[in-house]
């Protein structure tokens, strides 16, 4: 049995969407784990607020439920052509928060999914980009829905199938 994290970032229908991701998770037979990064109400990183402060005890724990999970769906909308502030803030403090900056993902397997408004296309280019960055294998396939294209849950239940293989 594998243990999935799914990390969102946002709120609305894109926990909506983590949650049913968790939903199929569970229904296969593995461990999911939900962290909704909104949730953390993390401080805007920076190396100033970081050498006045230290590390936030949210970016630690994170951090923590990160290096002990294998692989991950990241649930995302797409904000002005990118991903959310939320998550990019997180993940700067999580890559501060290891004893290298890629401990957290680095070698791990990512799925990447988003509901969106306006397309989510670029938003899931943008967190491929970061994730591979982070030193994360990305899967080729996405889940992308929006108020007219529904979750297709047989493509859903293969990438979970496909998280826990590699996991």
């Amino acid at each position: 049995m594998a243990k999935i994290g799914i990390l969102v970032a946002s709120a609305v229908n894109n926990v909506k969407l983590a949650k049913r991701l968790e939903e199929l998770t569970i229904e296969a037979g593995h461990e999911a784990e939900l962290i909704n990064l909104v949730d953390l109400d993390l401080p805007l990183y920076s190396t100033v607020k970081e050498e006045k402060d230290g590390l936030p005890a949210q970016a630690l724990e994170l951090a923590n439920k990160i290096l002990n999970l294998n692989s991950f769906i990241i649930v995302a909308p797409e904000y002005n052509g990118v991903m959310p502030p939320v998550l990019n803030n997180a993940m700067a403090w999580t890559s501060r928060s290891t004893k290298d900056w890629r401990d957290a993902f680095n070698e791990k397997v990512v799925a990447l999914a988003t509901h969106s408004g306006g397309g989510g296309a670029k938003g899931l280019q943008a967190m491929r980009i970061m994730f591979q960055h982070l030193g994360a294998n990305i899967l080729a396939r996405e889940i992308l829905t929006s108020y007219d294209k529904p979750l297709n849950e047989e493509t859903a239940k293969n990438i979970i199938k496909q998280l826990a293989n590699f996991s």
